[in-house]
């Protein structure tokens, strides 16, 4: 065999030997090269995501705008529930209803308890001066009372009523019962003579359901 022939072979071994070297090499650096892109698609996409979005910026500033403005309502109420103080010093208040419910009872059961009793006839000599044409008066006298009480007390003084009431007439002239205001003052002076002596009460009013003067 000549030397020709066995160069030959053995340069087309050498040049096979590198292809395959450089293949493996562009292989490698197309591989690292997907490896960085995709890492830095990742990266970028994830930044991308931790963001915040327009619509997440939106609805967060709407979110804390309600926030503020329930706090502020909350805040009102809250204020306006301070209210609740009066309306505990007006219940306190309102409390005197039942003074005020048991004086409103009791000027009920005063009422209730007002009676008039009526008194025996009278018949009194007025007072004549000279003894001519001697005159007398004949009289129903009814007392007002506030209770029962101011009745027992006067059914047990009854003498004492009558005498003071006798006493009165006694010293009245005809002339002195004539008009309406004299006959008035008269019950005046009644009243005021019987309250005079009494322990348990007062006799409100004194009324004439009957009256006359004759002789």
């Amino acid at each position: 065999m000549s030397e020709d022939a066995k160069t030959a072979p053995a340069a087309s071994e050498s040049s096979g030997g590198g292809g395959s070297k450089l293949v493996l090499i562009l292989t490698l650096v197309n591989l690292i090269a997907c490896i960085g892109i995709g890492g830095v698609i990742f990266i970028s996409h994830k930044k991308q995501n931790a963001a915040p979005q327009v619509g997440d910026v939106q609805a967060t500033a709407e979110g804390g705008e309600h926030a503020a403005a329930s706090g502020e309502h909350g805040a009102a109420k809250e204020e306006h529930g301070g209210g609740g103080e009066h309306g505990a010093a007006k219940e306190e208040h309102g409390g005197g209803g039942e003074h005020g419910g048991a004086a409103h009872g009791g000027d009920k059961k005063s009422a209730s308890d007002t009676r008039t009793i009526p008194l025996e006839q009278f018949t009194v000599n007025l007072s004549t001066p000279g003894g001519n044409n001697q005159k007398f008066v004949r009289v129903n006298v009814a007392l007002e009372l506030a209770s029962e009480e101011i009745e027992k007390e006067i059914q047990a003084k009854m003498p004492q009523v009558r005498n003071s009431i006798i006493d009165l007439f006694n010293s009245k002239r005809p002339n002195d019962l004539v008009s309406a205001e004299q006959r008035e003052y008269l019950k005046e002076e009644i009243r005021n003579a019987l309250n005079s002596f009494m322990n348990s009460g007062k006799v409100k009013s004194v009324y004439f359901t009957n009256f006359a003067v004759t002789g």
